[in-house]
């Protein structure tokens, strides 16, 4: 059940219609709504739990009812007790009491049980589908946005949403309901004077309308800037070496300090507007005790109203004029929400640029063969930068693209396993187009060797067996041997179960490369892509990858982005790209006698 909701959540959409319980007409509900109704897109994420927010809503209504009831039984006292001395009619009403605060007890204990496990599970489906969707993007949409940025949208904008689905909406509508209960008692015991109690009620409600306008586009500035804290922190920490190596410390820390005093002024213009408006709400919510003072005693002394009626009013003063509080700062974390759920919807929202087609079919025996058909290829909207590109890699055979940088080789390569879509032409694996293979089937057939190794904060084990998880103890060191890793993990102190730290910081160059390719040996695929696999390592570590890149590569399709001409002078084809598009191929003595680019890139490499 729980996988269906996960499928439902990822193709989430923006709902047509709003929240079931959003129609109130009341002028004490209107400010509510109206921050509610940019919320209602939350409303798929909240219907798995509608049976538990059904029973807290019921324990809810008749909670309040409870809680409502003793100040009716105050006035009775007062007119009927104390007025005519009638001492033994206290003990039935004192029961009654006892009875009420009892059941009311017990079912704010359910509500708020049930309440918070349904917010809890909200808040982990709604997570998750950010997750998921992220997950789904290509790279592309990563390359637009700010890693930083998207982190702060999955935890901390969801953390401030967590906060208005347990405890917003819920003392929200606990609020509401003790407002019109008491306006409905009031208007009940003495009509004139519980019409007059409203009038500062219905003033404040027009009053915040007029704030939340005002606030609601702070508070997205406000979140904005959160964001721009996220990726600047995740860049810095990430970029950790190169600021020391170029002893920028205090420079990081200035355009640090610059980032948090954006989001310090945001929250301070926030601040300023809460400060001036809540003492005046506060001010304004106070002339309801003055208003039913001063006419419960005028109606008094007309004899349209009891002593035990206005004792029943006062009592009812908590609960008529105290939520008034509890509604403006609930008030102000909806504004807040509404601002964090427009930067969670956008990043939901957000289209997926390369997606399965309905008609993808799965790679059952994959045999390897690579084929680019005329690719053309832009980013975005922008110029195409690769024309024409015809190649074809098959099993046992490799490919290498070289030229200048920028010339669009690694473009190529991402093309391959689909990270990209071509623009025009076609890449086809074993004679499928890739746009009609699905793509974790298409993923699964390859295996991608970066200059860049990433290793995850886990053990040596772990990273290698990442290629495929269900391997044996045995299998991932047969791996490790044939990447000639597995003697320099058995001297570890804890072998294979050492930590390799973040991104494997505990580790060379050239060990990180050799775990990077034990991973692909384990994965033993039918297409190996290759982008600088050895530009980054030691020169002591090279001809050990090298050796085992030759054995990596043997029997499969291979596809070879490399600056070091010697790791390609043995390729059965050499593409050479400038400018997008391939202006030599041949094997290296073909394009050597040529005496073109490729040749001048040999001799300068030469030296």
């Amino acid at each position: 059940m729980h996988c269906a909701r996960g499928d439902q959540l990822a193709t989430y959409r923006r709902p047509q219609r709003p929240l079931a319980f959003r129609g109130g007409k009341s002028a004490i509900l209107g400010y509510v709504n109206r921050p509610a109704s940019s919320l209602r897109g939350l409303w798929p994420f909240l219907k798995p739990y509608r049976g538990a927010i059904a029973l807290g809503t019921a324990c809810l209504v008749a909670g309040i009812a409870a809680e409502l009831f003793p100040p009716l039984v105050w006035g009775y006292i007062v007119d009927r007790v104390i007025a005519r001395h009638n001492l033994s009619g206290l003990v039935g009403p004192s029961a009654v009491m006892a009875g009420v605060y009892l059941v009311g007890s017990i079912l704010s204990a359910v509500r708020t049980n049930v309440v918070e496990r349904a917010g809890q599970g909200f808040v982990f489906d709604l997570r998750n589908a950010a997750y998921r969707k992220l997950q789904s993007q290509s790279l592309a949409y990563f390359a637009q946005h700010r890693t930083g940025d998207l982190m702060a949208r999955v935890a901390g904008d969801i953390d401030t949403l967590q906060d208005v689905v347990i405890r917003g909406t819920d003392s929200v509508i606990a609020n509401a309901l003790r407002l019109l209960g008491v306006a409905g008692i009031f208007i009940a015991l003495q009509p004139k004077l519980g019409l007059i109690c409203l009038i500062p009620i219905v003033v404040l409600a027009f009053a915040l309308r007029i704030f939340n306008r005002r606030v609601k586009n702070v508070y997205r500035a406000s979140r904005a800037r959160l964001g721009d804290i996220g990726a600047k922190l995740q860049d810095n920490l990430s970029g950790v070496r190169v600021i020391k190596a170029f002893a920028r410390e205090e420079d990081e820390q200035d355009a640090f300090e610059g980032v948090t005093r954006r989001y310090r002024d945001a929250q301070v213009e926030a601040v300023n507007l809460r400060s001036r408006f809540f003492p005046a709400a506060r001010y304004i919510a106070q002339w309801g005790q003055i208003l039913m003072l001063g006419f419960g005693a005028y109606f008094i002394m007309l004899g349209q109203f009891t002593v035990g009626g206005l004792v029943t009013y006062r009592g009812y003063g908590r609960y008529f004029f105290g939520p008034i509080d509890d509604l403006m700062d609930i008030n102000d974390l909806l504004q807040r929400a509404s601002a964090a759920w427009a930067r969670v919807e956008q990043l939901l929202e957000a289209p997926i640029s390369v997606t399965d087609a309905p008609d993808a079919v799965a790679l059952k025996r994959p045999e390897g063969r690579v084929e680019f058909r005329d690719v053309g290829f832009a980013y975005g909207d922008g110029a195409e930068i690769l024309h024409g590109i015809s190649f074809t890699a098959t099993p046992g055979k490799m490919v290498a693209l070289v030229g200048p940088s920028g010339a669009g080789k690694s473009t190529v390569l991402n093309l391959v396993p689909r990270f990209y879509d071509v623009t025009s032409g076609a890449v086809l694996v074993d004679g499928h187009d890739v746009r009609h293979i699905r793509q974790s089937s298409l993923r699964s057939a390859m295996a991608l060797v970066q200059q860049d190794t990433f290793l995850f904060n886990d053990t040596v084990l772990e990273n290698i067996r990442y290629g495929r998880p269900n391997a044996t103890e045995e299998e991932v060191e047969a791996a490790a041997a044939m990447a000639n890793a597995h003697d320099f993990i058995a001297e570890m102190p804890e072998g294979y179960e050492t930590m390799v730290g973040e991104r494997g910081v505990r580790l060379s160059g050239g060990q990180r490369q050799r775990i990077s390719i034990a991973r692909a040996f384990l994965a033993n695929p039918s297409i190996l892509l290759l982008d600088e696999a050895t530009s980054a390592v030691e020169p002591e570590s090279e001809w050990i990858i090298q050796a085992a890149l030759d054995r990596l590569m043997a029997g499969r399709a291979t596809i070879v982005v490399s600056h070091r001409l010697s790791m390609v002078r043995g390729a059965d084809e050499i593409l050479v790209l400038d400018g997008g598009q391939v202006v030599e191929r041949g094997p290296h003595a073909s394009l050597m006698a040529l005496g073109g680019l490729y040749a001048r890139m040999v001799e300068l490499q030469n030296g």
